[in-house]
């Protein structure tokens, strides 16, 4: 996983860190409706990368996330 994702996930979100694992549904790693917008929030105000929260939320494990908050940091935010 990404550590910078992962150090969104766990320092600012608070998510357990156990339950990052790729496969696990991002639900049971305590990711919510309002932890998809807070994320949405941090990567656009931090890093740049404008991720639309439906886009994030289709990710339906902590892989899935993890690959497409990956895609855009490369692509440099803009997809």
């Amino acid at each position: 996983m990404n550590e910078r994702l992962k150090s969104l996930l766990v320092d600012d979100l608070e998510l357990n860190p156990d339950g990052l694992h790729a496969e696990a549904r991002v639900e049971d790693a305590g990711m919510d409706s309002l932890a998809v917008v807070e994320l949405s929030l941090i990567l656009s105000e931090r890093h740049g990368v404008q991720i639309s929260e439906d886009l994030l939320a289709s990710a339906t494990t902590v892989g899935a996330l993890n690959r497409l908050v990956e895609e855009h940091l490369e692509a440099g935010g803009q997809r």
